[in-house]
């Protein structure tokens, strides 16, 4: 049955579902890309954390806790454990001084850097079997999924 026609929510529930392949698919990709990462003493998590650092720099422990979908006091462990490591500077909000903002030291940035090629010879190997048209639509659609989520929570979190 074509799914694709019709209104968002508009269709039948496949079986097996969806979320299993998407959980199959998930712990598969990310098994991958932890045993590579250990080989730089690097976890997925750490990984993923230092990046959206790096591109969003500023950010507080809250802000990240809210985008990773994890308490705060989770993330207030991980990021302790890369500040300790010497990957993240945090300093206090000029506006409220209870809020630490981040950002990379340069050591963080080049652990990024090998980080980066490391998860590219893992998507590579992943997804190289795909064409770029299903990649990159695979890839639309996945963030369009965490976005709607991540969206949903914060409405209902400031309802």
């Amino acid at each position: 049955m074509d799914q694709t026609a019709g209104q968002a929510g508009d269709w039948e529930i496949a079986h097996p579902r969806l979320i299993f392949y998407l959980n199959q698919a998930n712990h598969a990709v990310r098994s991958r890309l932890e045993a590579a990462l250990a080989k730089i003493e690097v976890t997925g998590i750490q990984f993923t954390v230092l990046s959206v650092i790096g591109a969003h720099d500023g950010m507080s422990s809250a802000e990240l806790s809210r985008r990773f979908f994890v308490t705060p006091q989770t993330m207030n462990e991980l990021i302790g454990g890369l500040h300790k490591r010497g990957l993240i500077l945090r300093k206090e909000d000029p506006a409220n001084r209870r809020i630490l903002r981040m950002s990379l030291t340069p050591e963080g940035r080049k652990l990024i850097a090998a980080c980066e090629e490391v998860a590219d010879a893992v998507e590579r190997d992943v997804f190289g079997f795909m064409t770029a048209e299903q990649y990159n639509e695979l890839r639309r659609l996945t963030r369009l999924v965490a976005q709607h989520l991540r969206a949903r929570d914060e409405a209902q979190r400031d309802a």
